[in-house]
């Protein structure tokens, strides 16, 4: 276990490394959760629970990794939680963007979280993570933990079911004449990309 850092460096260290992912960091928190209560919930438990365990990182390039690798652990742990409670019963996701005023959210970006929340958990993130939150394949691969083509694949898979529940026949068509997903992801890569901004 590294050495702990006296609290005024340990604080001063966490926050040169958190300041410069906070913006895209935030925005994963405000794709990943329903409401813009639920996503600062998020930001501030998962900085603070970061904070608790700073000294248990023995590589601070690995920050990045360690701070969504902390968020998306307390996502899967209050959604277990609650479905093994049955505190919120299952409804209508329209229903779950209805904390959010409408001139937060486009009718679009509305139907586009409801589809992300639709996808198997790997795939949403890695898609919010590389064109929500605009980081890099390097870093979504740092962040998810897995292999580069991994990554490409999770996004390939995941914008293809995207696709199919947006009716997108323009992603379809990109999608269709590529024989593997390295061909597709380089498809989808040259088009149009995920576009929002908070």
């Amino acid at each position: 276990m590294p050495d702990k850092l006296p609290p005024a460096v340990k604080q001063q260290v966490f926050m040169d490394l958190y300041d410069p992912v906070h913006t895209r960091f935030t925005r994963f928190c405000q794709a990943r959760a329903y409401t813009n209560c639920e996503a600062k919930d998020l930001i501030s438990e998962t900085v603070l629970r970061a904070y608790e365990h700073f000294d248990s990182l023995r590589d601070h390039k690995a920050f990045l990794s360690f701070l969504f690798s902390t968020a998306s652990n307390i996502l899967h742990s209050k959604r277990r939680r609650s479905k093994f409670w049955g505190i919120f019963q299952v409804q209508d996701t329209s229903q779950k963007f209805a904390g959010r005023n409408d001139g937060e959210l486009s009718a679009d970006v509305i139907l586009l979280y409801e589809a992300l929340h639709k996808l198997p958990s790997e795939q949403s993130e890695a898609i919010i993570l590389f064109e929500i939150s605009g980081f890099s394949l390097k870093e979504v691969q740092a962040i998810q933990g897995v292999s580069l083509s991994a990554v490409k694949s999770r996004i390939v898979r995941g914008k293809r079911k995207l696709a199919r529940l947006l009716h997108d026949k323009e992603t379809l068509s990109l999608l269709e004449g590529s024989q593997t997903e390295e061909e597709q992801f380089a498809r989808l890569s040259t088009s149009a990309t995920i576009s929002i901004t908070f």
